[in-house]
């Protein structure tokens, strides 16, 4: 169940949904107390802020905002510039309280509301997640865009953010559920033909990995006794060196094949 940490401007509200879950819901354009003169006078529905029609004619038939954003307190800083692919997971429902049997729908008696009692209006509201990259600092990530079902997002530090949306000022999305993944796509960078120096020779990949990847040698012209050695590996190269069988640094040409995650930019 989500807790809802983060950060929310001032048109989305924390609430419950029927499942006794949180849910995070935009907010009403009046509140109830907001309403001028006597507060039996009060018409609508109080938890959608008891618009009066004289008063507020405007936003009478429909009192929710039409957007509102939550912002997530994970963000992401890595070390580097990356190809970071995300996924998003977002749970909601959404109701019109406004079409409620017991809302009356516009009658004034109870018995004349008119059917179905469950409501039958379509419902034009919803919810993304969306991400802001910067290369720089996490202060200056300003714009956002919505994370598709899987986005691969170019960047050193990240953010999210929840845009939640309704289309006539009636409707709800509750989002109960907010979900990011982060992950860094499996590539292989490689070599061919690499003629080795008797002291060593040092290795640097075309675009570093996230983490150290496996490397895989195939050295050719080997005699008997002959082997390698690999040190210094990290997520950017590696250092290697070819001996005889009595220890000797020598020369060797050699393939290399290098299985990681991530491309650093």
């Amino acid at each position: 169940m989500a807790d809802f940490l983060g950060t929310r401007d001032s048109n989305v509200a924390i609430s419950t949904d029927n499942a006794a879950r949180k849910v995070l819901i935009l907010d009403t354009i009046t509140d109830f107390d907001d309403g001028v003169g006597n507060i039996e006078s009060a018409e609508g529905l109080f938890d959608l802020g008891g618009t009066n029609q004289s008063t507020n004619p405007t936003n009478f038939n429909g009192n929710i905002v039409s957007e509102g954003f939550y912002t997530f307190s994970n963000t992401l800083s890595l070390d580097a510039i990356y190809d970071v692919s995300l996924g998003a997971i977002l749970g909601m429902s959404s109701e019109d309280e406004y079409d409620l049997f017991d809302s009356g729908r516009g009658a004034t008696l109870f018995e004349d509301a008119k059917a179905p009692f469950d409501g039958s209006s379509e419902i034009q509201c919803g919810a993304e997640i969306q991400v802001g990259a910067d290369d720089s600092d996490l202060a200056n990530i300003t714009s956002f865009q919505k994370i598709a079902q899987q986005s691969t997002i170019k960047g050193r530090f990240f953010k999210f953010r929840c845009r939640i949306t309704s289309e006539d000022n009636k409707v709800r999305a509750k989002v109960h559920d907010l979900k990011f993944s982060v992950n860094f796509e499996k590539r292989t960078e490689s070599g061919e033909d690499i003629v080795s120096s008797a002291s060593g020779t040092d290795i640097t990949f075309t675009n570093g990995f996230f983490a150290t990847p496996s490397i895989g040698v195939a050295g050719q012209g080997m005699a008997t006794g002959d082997y390698f050695t690999i040190t210094s590996k990290t997520k950017n190269g590696f250092t290697i060196r070819f001996f005889n069988s009595s220890n000797t640094g020598i020369s060797r040409t050699f393939d290399f094949q290098a299985v990681g995650h991530g491309l650093k930019s």
